[in-house]
């Protein structure tokens, strides 16, 4: 289709048709008259329930959606009034109808008795009246329009003349299966339409289903069915044999056969033969039936297995089981039945009527000793299975440091979801650096830092120096490793995060050299230092002094030291208390996240005044005493520092020469001696 801005992008939904002229009230169709259409249709998946409809009659241009007749495609609902069957499994049928308004208007009115399978080609003819009926009518491989039929009961009630002026076909989203369509004619007579289906009466019908047979006890109910395709589908006849004997049929002339309560002598080979009503026909596979006298309660083929699971999770203790007849299970929880009664926020969400038992949102409390009970209705006494132990745990609690050991060294020191762990530690990050309604912040306890991600986490908006617990999994991301919740996901539901409502000083940042991550050094800093608080001395920005921080995309900046070595600072453009600010040309330190993994580091800064532009004041350097025996030995905290002496408190000094932190000296001259730290 087309329109005056270009061509329009086919989906799914779209309708496939051709009008039958370019004009409404064409000569073809000036006015009311019965059209009759053709096509081979092959279903590749089952519509739903409901289906939908997939071929239709329509009246005016191509954009109308005034519809005539539609031919629909469903598996039945017993609980609607108007196609209340029931398909066999792995079958559907087709429906029609006419209305627009109404019940009409969701579901067809009539739908054609046979069932019908995939991937069998069927012929169907559609003939729409809008002459004495307002009604549409479909046949499945018919050879005359005395074949079986349905026409819709339903009539059309549009308020225009019923001229149909295009046939369309759709493949909504709503019919759920897929179909072909191919050798479509469209004709004003049932036998014109028809002959592009099928120009012959000799073709043979062929079972698609074969029957299967089964082994039960006396007064058990027996089902055996098959399904065959076939020229005139609604009137192919089926009879089924026991040997060579033919086998009478409760149910009369039907592909399913049913002995409601079967006996020894129903034990036998069964076979169906569909024969079409030009006589031609086709034999069954052999279904063997076997009824015996001795009934045998069910037995267990797997047992509900024990289990340990964390808090929040959710399991699915199951059980499989041989029997003949009908199977009813009672599920126990430490010997007390599992009943609907129980609240879904008790872990429980089934009858535990079933050979599974769901348990939803785990708690400590839900830990028990669970088991099934199985009969039959063959036998009273049951079976009772072997006792299944659910353990619910609550996450570990560890340090980040622990985390950090689990890393992988063979994958970049990255992590996969896992078990879920608890961490407590303090908030190191400013802002939130992350898009969207998630969250991403760094967590440092007293070992380790980490980074903590949060999926769907708007709420989560915790303060620098806000001490949160953290409930995830280990992951690992470009940012480093993390952990990683939604409470909301239905694969982590057991994750948390909670702020405390305390708040701790910032951990003293690590002071880190420029070639950090030099590659003897890339384990320790994965294992250690990566997701801390750390702090660059004499940074040089180099060209990048001056720039603006953008707040619409991340900033990397590279920065160089008095030596020249380089490294990375990385700026959000979510942060703004750094967006729009202009970095300086130089800073005595620069603190922020160690962020990144494995050899792709950068200090994150998520604070601008973490960048240190000003002279820090002198600190001095203690130098400590201590004597014993007459000798004296002095200690400082930096070697970079001068030892000097002098006998007069004024000076002059004369350095040391070799004297290092520990260096010592004989004061048994006794003279008077004074002593201080002095930098080159």
């Amino acid at each position: 289709s087309s329109t005056g801005a270009g061509l329009l992008t086919p989906n799914r939904q779209d309708d496939c048709g051709r009008l039958f002229t370019t004009a409404a009230n064409s000569p073809y169709t000036n006015a009311p008259q019965v059209i009759y259409v053709s096509f081979v249709v092959n279903f590749t998946n089952l519509p739903t329930a409901n289906g939908a409809y997939f071929a239709m009659f329509k009246y005016g241009l191509a954009t109308s959606t005034t519809y005539e007749g539609r031919l629909w495609a469903l598996t039945g609902n017993p609980a609607q009034t108007t196609n209340n069957f029931t398909a066999l499994p792995n079958t559907f049928r087709l429906g029609v109808s006419a209305g627009v308004s109404g019940v009409s208007s969701v579901q067809p009115s009539k739908v054609f008795p046979a069932d019908l399978a995939l991937n069998t080609p069927y012929q169907v003819v559609l003939g729409w009246d809008p002459v004495t009926l307002d009604a549409l009518t479909v046949w499945v491989n018919p050879i005359s329009s005395g074949d079986p039929s349905v026409t819709s009961g339903d009539s059309y009630s549009g308020t225009t003349a019923n001229i149909a002026d295009d046939f369309a076909f759709r493949q909504a989203s709503g019919l759920g299966g897929f179909l072909t369509v191919s050798n479509l004619v469209v004709a004003t007579t049932f036998a014109e339409a028809v002959t592009n289906v099928l120009a012959t009466n000799a073709v043979a019908p062929t079972v698609i289903f074969q029957p299967v047979g089964t082994t039960n006890f006396v007064g058990a109910s027996v089902n055996l069915t098959a399904l065959a395709a076939g020229q005139g589908q609604g009137s192919l006849t089926y009879q089924w044999f026991k040997g060579t004997a033919p086998y009478t049929n409760p149910n009369g002339n039907t592909n399913v056969l049913n002995i409601a309560s079967a006996a020894t002598t129903d034990s036998g080979s069964f076979t169906l033969v569909v024969t079409t009503p030009y006589g031609l026909s086709a034999t069954s596979s052999v279904a063997k039936v076997l009824i015996s006298s001795a009934p045998v309660p069910p037995q267990f083929v797997v047992q509900p297995a024990s289990t340990n699971v964390f808090t929040g999770q959710s399991i699915l203790l199951s059980t499989t089981v041989i029997s003949p007849g009908n199977v009813s299970y009672t599920w126990y929880s430490n010997n007390v039945v599992v009943s609907s009664s129980q609240s879904p926020a008790a872990g429980q969400v089934d009858s535990g009527d079933t050979s599974t038992l769901e348990l939803d949102s785990l708690q400590l409390n839900n830990s028990a000793t669970y088991k099934v009970a199985i009969t039959n209705d063959i036998v009273v006494n049951g079976v009772v299975s072997t006792n299944a132990v659910l353990t619910v745990h609550n996450p570990s609690t560890v340090s980040i440091a622990y985390l950090r050991s689990l890393v992988d060294t063979n994958n970049g020191y990255g992590a996969s979801p896992s078990i879920p762990y608890q961490v407590t530690g303090t908030v190191t990050t400013f802002t939130n650096i992350t898009t969207g309604n998630t969250a991403s912040y760094y967590l440092q306890d007293g070992t380790a830092g980490i980074n903590i991600f949060i999926t769907g986490g708007s709420s989560f908006r915790p303060a620098q120096g806000d001490v949160v617990t953290f409930v995830g999994v280990l992951s690992s991301f470009t940012s480093g490793l993390e952990l990683y919740a939604d409470s909301a996901d239905n694969l982590y539901p057991y994750t948390s995060y909670t702020d405390t409502g305390v708040t701790n000083a910032l951990p003293a940042p690590i002071a880190i050299s420029f070639d950090v991550t030099n590659n003897a050094n890339i384990p320790n800093v994965n294992f250690t230092i990566a997701g801390s608080l750390v702090k660059l001395s004499d940074v040089y920005f180099g060209t990048n002094s001056g720039m603006v921080l953008s707040n619409t995309v991340n900033n990397t900046v590279s920065v160089t030291n008095s030596s020249g070595k380089h490294f990375n600072l990385f700026f959000s453009f979510l942060d703004q208390d750094t967006a729009g600010q202009t970095l300086p040309a130089y800073a005595y330190n620069v603190t922020g996240v160690m962020y990144g993994i494995n050899t792709n580091f950068s200090v994150a800064v998520t604070r601008f005044a973490d960048i240190n532009s000003t002279v820090p004041p002198p600190v001095p350097i203690p130098l400590s005493l201590s004597h014993a025996a007459g000798v004296l030995t002095f200690n400082w905290t930096d070697a970079s520092f001068n030892l000097q002496a002098a006998t007069n408190v004024a000076g002059p000094y004369t350095t040391i020469t070799g004297a290092a932190p520990g260096f010592t000296t004989n004061t048994t001259s006794g003279k008077a001696m004074f002593f201080r730290l002095s930098h080159p």
